[in-house]
């Protein structure tokens, strides 16, 4: 099922978000080089990287 799940552009976006909110949260790393409204503008880009993922993903990760 690993396999499968890394075959998965939606799903290695949703794991390297994870991997970066974790070290947000631990560490603030980006705390320094993003400002109120780049906080914004990032969570839009986030969004709509989702949504093209979404409109990208043809098959479910079973048949991967």
């Amino acid at each position: 099922m690993i396999a499968k799940i890394l075959k998965s552009k939606t799903m290695i976006f949703a794991i390297l978000l994870a991997v970066l909110s974790v070290l947000q949260a631990s560490m603030e790393v980006f705390t320094p080089y993003l400002s109120a409204q780049g906080v914004g503008l990032l969570g839009l880009v986030i969004g709509l990287a989702v949504a093209i993922l979404r409109v990208l993903t043809t098959m479910p990760l079973e048949d991967k």
